[in-house]
């Protein structure tokens, strides 16, 4: 089985995710890498913002961190090391994507860290398809930044790994998975599941390849759930007075 990582330039990952990124170059059936080209000037002002305002300095700090760590060749020279393949593309909808896909006769897709919205044309290759990790306990958590309002608003705290549809954080949940952490570090709780992120979706390659896909799934029901947007100022401000680190 041939599987690809996708991920974005930049993120707002301690390390800029690379815990997880660049331990998927190990796996035996991770053909490389798509970094979709989302460096950006405004990140650099999003993360002033973010340390003059006071609503969150020590991911402000991170995020410039992520920005510079993104001129560097820390991802190519792991995937390079490991002989795998690695593409830098504008969108995983492009024809350039497709073309790559098509022709290095991928199996399935694993989206990481990235917000793009992937279209039916990309999403029918594979022929396991597309899987997304999305940061929440899926029904239930949707939308952005769901870890941190986890944190937020003291509920249970971790990951999901679903099929993709045209939808957002649509399809079948494949994995669950509730990360343990002191929960008074926002950016350390962050590092903690981007590891167990690697682990997980490493042994879901492998049940992937010896089920011939035939995996027990749960429907992505709930008549309960929350929808997510990005926190503003005053849910950053309100994460510092509960004595949450971020």
């Amino acid at each position: 089985m041939k599987a690809i990582i996708v991920t974005s330039q930049i993120t707002f990952v301690p390390e800029n995710y690379d815990r997880f990124v660049l331990k998927m170059a190990e796996h035996p059936h991770v053909l490389g890498l798509i970094v979709l080209k989302n460096r950006d000037p405004l990140f650099l002002l999003k993360a002033t913002y973010l340390i003059l305002s006071g609503a969150a300095p020590r991911l402000g700090f991170q995020v410039f961190k992520n920005y510079l760590s993104s001129f560097t060749n820390k991802r190519t020279n792991g995937y390079k090391k490991n002989q795998k393949k690695i593409w830098f593309l504008d969108t995983i909808n492009s024809s350039e994507a497709i073309k790559i896909v098509e022709e290095e006769k991928v199996d399935l897709i694993v989206n990481a860290r990235t917000r793009y919205i992937y279209k039916k044309s990309i999403l029918n290759i594979p022929r396991y398809g597309c899987i997304n990790i999305h940061h929440g306990l899926l029904p239930n958590q949707r939308g952005l930044m769901c870890d941190f309002w986890a944190h937020l608003e003291g509920e249970k705290f971790g990951f999901s790994i679903h099929k993709m549809t045209s939808k957002i954080d649509d399809g079948d949940i494949l994995k669950v998975i509730e990360v343990k952490s002191s929960k008074n570090n926002y950016l350390e709780s962050l590092l903690v599941a981007s590891q167990q992120e690697a682990h997980i979706c490493g042994e879901l390659l492998h049940e992937l390849e010896n089920s011939a896909n035939q995996l027990e799934v749960i429907k992505n029901i709930s008549d309960d759930f929350k929808y997510r947007k990005n926190p503003t100022r005053k849910d950053l401000i309100a994460l510092q007075k509960k004595g949450i680190k971020i």
